[in-house]
């Protein structure tokens, strides 16, 4: 079997299905199948099946996934462990758009400048989805907030940012809660602060960037619940005004996660220490 056929194989699995594996591996949709096919008759087996319109997986499918996960994991290891001991090698850093405007640039340009030999890459996401990517190895560390427990992943708290409620300066605001999309860690929040305040009947307003979410309510359109950092050297933040919460959580745990053992964890580590301002790092929590 080769790399690349089990790489398409798990890529369609994740991305469920032929289109969002192609869009992934930036192939087109027939190498795709061409893949599947040979690796089928490789094996003498059927991996996948139609139910409807979706595919799923068979038994024998089942079973390959999770070696593939593993020999796939191995091979980044490797290839991640030869190019760390060449001396320079790619760290990808996953984090929610919010977290890269605010937290991350003076952070990479101290890592670029003590650690030259590290180059980083920036992936942007919803903090639920970057977990999943760390365990897929699509990133090898992501900064988010609320980082689950997971027996894979080691998580080192960088950041304990302030909530508070936003809301327009001097003006009468909407009954609305300006969020945005599901997985963001701070929409998390700000609808369970609802629950607790009892104002589940004002609406749910759901916007593209933590941006979009401020300048509606400084223009009176509704309020939300937001790190304070976020507004903080915002163009919007003279037109806000910042409240901390006194219902539900006061603050939200920021953090760095990535997968146990990975062979890049000294760099993860390096960039930890640099939020953390500290000459040692403690030893991150891994989850066994």
């Amino acid at each position: 079997m080769e790399i690349l056929a089990l790489k398409t194989f798990k890529t369609l699995v994740d991305e469920g299905g032929i289109k969002g594996a192609a869009d992934k591996l930036h192939t087109v949709q027939s190498n795709i199948t061409s893949r599947i096919k040979k690796l089928e008759s490789e094996l003498d087996t059927r991996l996948f099946t139609l139910a409807g319109r979706k595919l799923q997986l068979t038994p024998s499918g089942q079973q390959l996934y999770q070696y593939a996960d593993e020999i796939l994991e191995l091979e980044y290891q490797a290839k991640s462990a030869i190019l760390r001991d060449k001396g320079n090698y790619e760290l990808r850093v996953g984090m929610p758009e919010t977290f890269a405007a605010v937290h991350m640039p003076l952070a990479l340009k101290q890592l670029k400048q003590s650690y030259p030999n590290i180059q980083t890459r920036i992936y942007t996401d919803t903090s639920d989805r970057l977990v999943g990517a760390v365990l897929n190895n699509k990133v090898d560390c992501a900064a988010i907030g609320n980082a689950p427990a997971h027996e894979k992943l080691c998580v080192i708290p960088i950041v304990n940012e302030e909530l508070v409620m936003v809301t327009p300066a001097g003006s009468h605001y909407d009954p609305v809660l300006f969020v945005r999309e599901e997985g963001c860690g701070y929409r998390n929040h700000a609808v369970l602060w609802q629950q607790k305040v009892g104002r589940v009947s004002d609406e749910l307003m759901i916007m593209s960037s933590a941006d979009g979410v401020l300048g509606c309510i400084s223009a009176g359109l509704g309020y939300t619940i937001i790190g304070k950092n976020m507004v903080v050297g915002s163009r919007y933040e003279k037109s806000l005004v910042m409240t901390p919460v006194t219902h539900g959580p006061k603050h939200v745990q920021l953090s760095i996660v990535y997968r146990k053992g990975s062979p890049l964890e000294a760099g993860t580590l390096a960039l930890a220490d640099i939020f953390t301002n500290r000459g040692q790092l403690e030893p991150a929590l891994c989850n066994f």
